[in-house]
């Protein structure tokens, strides 16, 4: 059935309590926009949902006329799969409630909720559970995908500090997914991303997190491979309460420079003999490392504005030896090359978590490295995709398995049983046929039923 006239809209209006928006609203241009200027894609109609009973209805909508569902969280995601052509968008961005309970140290938030909707009202109880590193950033994306950030060392992926969650499924029921529920859905919803159901609610454990040792140390750019190794070496040794990440990047918005974040759990004079080597390496421009509370760590890194054009490409590594770190460094190296070369271990609680626990298919890895282009002029597009490319292609000797798809600018297709190897693949597809057979959520890095 083909979704073209107003009459059509007019049922879902009537089904459908929150925003419709139809491509003759004058709305609709700004409603499919994503964080991407590169994405250019035209949904049948977007509806923004107000409650669980509108989820059903937008779900149930698109079961009638035939249509896909694409699901947009937070919007944050650099291949834009939140919003599909032709698709039946459910923007949950009105579904942002947050529950904290200090006691039994959990919270429920909607499928819409930013991170920097839950952590304030986590942290006002002392308490916190792994995000991402933007604030601006969606839960439900970072979270179906994986989740690296500042707390992975202590506590983990923000996956594995994952209870439940709700699901609305492709025939519109609603069903809960746990450890004791579900079980093989919840197995799949932690790294298998959007396949599955539209998320509408996600239950996590908090952890006390007081104040902490946090902060960003920044470097000449002509440093770079120094403190890059400096940084290998201090992460090698690295307590669980240490985590740290860097970078390399030359930017419209930071410049040229390499940095370290810190993350510390712990006594601050502790904390400070253990990043010694950083500050032995070369010398900072900038030591910004201080006791800090959670949420000013979690805006260290302020806000990429959404509507410039992005391509990032990246793959998780076994190793980081010195050739590689040569060739990160050498690669911003060229003046004409912008952008973001991004660091992240794999250490600590994350590491532990057993391989088949979760469906996160980077937990083998020791670092994960990614080139995060970024750019305004749509002329630059060709070079700047390659320049992204080209880094990714030079990894190639430490890789292992795939990237991390969160940081994915295209959807992995063909590839994924690459990125999630042929067992996990596998368990993935046989969710996928019990809970979307007839692949109604497709855009996302798509595990197909058959």
């Amino acid at each position: 059935m083909a979704v073209e006239t107003r009459g059509t809209f007019a049922d879902l209006r009537v089904r459908h309590r929150g925003p419709v928006i139809a491509p003759e609203d004058i709305a609709y241009e700004t409603a499919r926009a994503t964080f991407n200027a590169i994405i250019d894609r035209h949904p049948a109609v977007i509806t923004r949902p107000l409650d669980i009973a509108d989820v059903i209805a937008a779900v149930e909508f698109a079961r009638e006329a035939e249509l896909p569902v694409s699901v947009r969280g937070g919007g944050h995601g650099v291949a834009g799969l939140c919003v599909g052509d032709g698709s039946v968008v459910v923007d949950l961005r009105l579904m942002r409630e947050v529950r904290v309970d200090r006691e039994t140290r959990i919270a429920v938030c909607g499928g819409g909720t930013l991170w920097e909707d839950l952590d304030p009202p986590c942290q006002r109880s002392g308490l916190a559970t792994p995000g991402g590193t933007f604030g601006d950033t969606g839960v439900a994306g970072l979270t179906l995908g994986g989740g690296v950030g500042h707390l992975l060392g202590v506590h983990g992926l923000t996956l594995d500090n994952l209870v439940a969650a709700t699901v609305v499924t492709a025939d519109g029921s609603v069903v809960t997914a746990s450890a004791s529920e579900n079980a093989e859905l919840f197995w799949a919803l932690r790294g298998g991303g959007g396949n599955f159901g539209v998320v509408v609610e996600f239950t996590f454990q908090l952890h006390p997190v007081d104040r902490l040792l946090g902060g960003l140390l920044v470097y000449d750019l002509r440093d770079a491979e120094t403190v890059v190794a400096a940084w290998r070496d201090v992460m090698s040794a690295a307590p669980d309460e240490l985590t740290c990440v860097a970078g390399v990047s030359r930017s419209i918005f930071t410049g040229e420079r390499a940095y370290v974040s810190v993350a510390y759990l712990g006594d601050p004079d502790d904390g400070r003999e253990l990043i010694r080597p950083l500050l032995d390496a070369a010398t900072p421009t900038r030591d910004g490392v201080r006791p800090m509370y959670y949420p000013e760590l979690q805006e260290m890194f302020g806000r990429m504005p959404f509507g410039l054009r992005n391509y990032w490409s990246g793959r998780f590594l076994r190793e980081l030896p010195d050739a590689a770190i040569e060739m990160t460094a050498s690669h911003l190296q060229p003046p004409d090359v912008f952008g973001t070369i991004l660091l992240e271990p794999m250490h600590g609680a994350a590491a532990r978590v057993s391989l088949d626990a979760t469906a996160f298919a980077g937990r083998e890895a020791s670092y994960n490295a990614t080139f995060i282009g970024f750019w305004q002029n749509s002329d630059e597009d060709v070079r700047r995709i390659a320049t992204s490319r080209a880094y990714s292609a030079a990894l190639a000797p430490w890789t292992l398995g795939g990237g991390y798809l969160n940081y994915a600018s295209e959807s992995a297709g063909e590839t994924l049983e690459t990125e999630f190897g042929a067992d996990r693949y596998a368990r993935l597809k046989t969710v996928k046929r019990q809970f979307d057979p007839t692949n109604t959520f497709r855009f996302n890095h798509n595990v197909p039923p058959v």
